[in-house]
């Protein structure tokens, strides 16, 4: 049991969810340039978003996929991979939004069976050829995991530490040995 103190000390983690959609060997992306002040803004990142209340991860991916993309994906085509801790050591601890690290994300894959136009509010959508995904203008971190959710079927967690947008140490490992 922790006592008061304790617990007013005790980081929160914010629960999310991540998916990558793939054609043939193809990933749909999402370029975040259209919200203000958003935290991934000039970066693409996997779809996905926030856990709202009373929410399984399922459920959240699942929401996520239809507002960002128009997909309607049935729990049996979305592949569970693993999670990822992301947190940041030059965070303000007393925010828990600026900047928005100390997550913890539930990371799935699903294939689709064709490609559709969408209007995302949040940014661009595009497919990118599995060879030509631009790790240069993604978070470092994503440069890392996301091969492994494209060309494996590998369960894994993962943990990366950040200072400002930059890697400083991560682990990696297999869950479904």
């Amino acid at each position: 049991m922790h006592s008061f103190k304790e617990s007013e000390a005790m980081v929160k983690h914010k629960l999310a969810t991540l998916c990558y959609l793939t054609f043939d060997d193809e990933v749909l992306l999402l370029y975040r340039n259209k919200k203000q002040n958003d935290f991934h803004h000039g970066k693409f990142i996997g779809i996905g978003g926030r856990l709202e209340p009373g929410e399984t991860p399922l459920e959240c991916i699942q929401r996520e996929v239809k507002e960002e993309t128009g997909y309607s994906l049935k729990p049996k085509e979305i592949n569970f991979r693993g999670y990822i801790y992301f947190d940041d050591i030059s965070r303000d601890v007393n925010s828990e939004d600026l900047p928005a690290f100390n997550w913890l994300v539930f990371m799935y894959n699903a294939r689709v069976s064709k490609k559709n136009i969408f209007m995302n509010p949040e940014g661009e959508l595009k497919w990118f050829k599995f060879t030509d995904i631009p790790y240069h203008q993604m978070w470092d971190g994503d440069a890392i995991f996301t091969p492994k959710i494209l060309q494996t079927n590998e369960i894994f967690e993962a943990k990366f530490l950040y200072k400002n947008d930059k890697v400083l140490r991560y682990t990696f490992g297999r869950i479904d040995k």
